[in-house]
């Protein structure tokens, strides 16, 4: 009994915590306006009449309400000096180029806005993991959509390439794709995209097209055609894809 009573003593005399600072909460985005829409909504249509096609996820739903999602969409909220980006500062062909790479989740594989583009932040590669590769070229095998796939396998490869080391990828796929070994270097080396070419089905126009930025790449999977018209909605020549 006494020995309850001290405890209880003890801590009624114990300091309180200290409070924390109040922060304020982060200000809530601005819903888009109509007009922003309308800025997204012309972009897409052009770049899904050049030839993108859009994610599975947006199967079912109208061109308005797709626009709507990629315009509020977290990576259009600040622009370069942390303001807020309005939409309608930008014609549609301008707009269009940030469609694609202000989707940077991409990268990742989070968010499929493209069935047959994609953004991958090729930079670092020599320190990637087996599954890094692995993810990469089942997210390339996709984008393509003209293979069968099972499954892909990546071994590490001692001693191969300039930092040491490399991988092994395997590929069970109908058509059939050879193995290819991949030096682990700084900057994913998208010339091996050449050889996956060389494997496509009898027939197939499309291809891979690359344009890389710095530490990321813009992958898409076109026809000549449909290259011509995407550069000329983003200003690129059709030499860059």
């Amino acid at each position: 009994m006494i020995g309850w009573l001290r405890r209880l003593l003890g801590q009624a005399r114990s300091p309180a915590p200290p409070m924390q600072p109040w922060e304020p909460e982060p200000p809530l985005p601005q819903p888009r306006s109509e007009a922003e829409i309308d800025a997204v909504e012309a972009a897409l249509e052009g770049l899904i009449a050049a030839g993108l096609r859009l994610g599975p996820h947006y199967e079912g739903l109208d061109r308005r309400a797709v626009a709507r999602a990629m315009a509020e969409h977290s990576e259009f909220a600040l622009g370069d000096d942390n303001e807020t980006l309005r939409l309608t500062e930008r014609s549609a062909e301008a707009l269009s180029i940030d469609i694609l790479w202000s989707h940077r989740a991409l990268a990742d594989g989070i968010e499929d806005e493209f069935a047959n583009a994609a953004i991958f932040v090729d930079h670092c590669y020599d320190g990637a993991s087996s599954e890094t590769y692995r993810a990469l070229f089942t997210r390339l095998i996709e984008i393509a959509g003209v293979w069968t796939c099972r499954g892909i396998t990546v071994s590490p490869v001692p001693g191969l390439g300039p930092y040491g080391h490399g991988f092994r990828v395997g590929f069970e796929t109908e058509p059939p794709i050879p193995p290819l070994t991949v030096p682990a270097d700084k900057n994913f080396d998208w010339s091996l995209l050449e050889q996956l070419d060389t494997c496509r089905p009898a027939g197939e126009r499309r291809r891979f097209r690359v344009a890389a930025d710095g530490g990321a790449g813009l992958v898409m999977f076109l026809e000549d055609a449909e290259a011509r018209a995407i550069a000329l909605r983003l200003g690129w020549g059709p030499e860059d894809l």
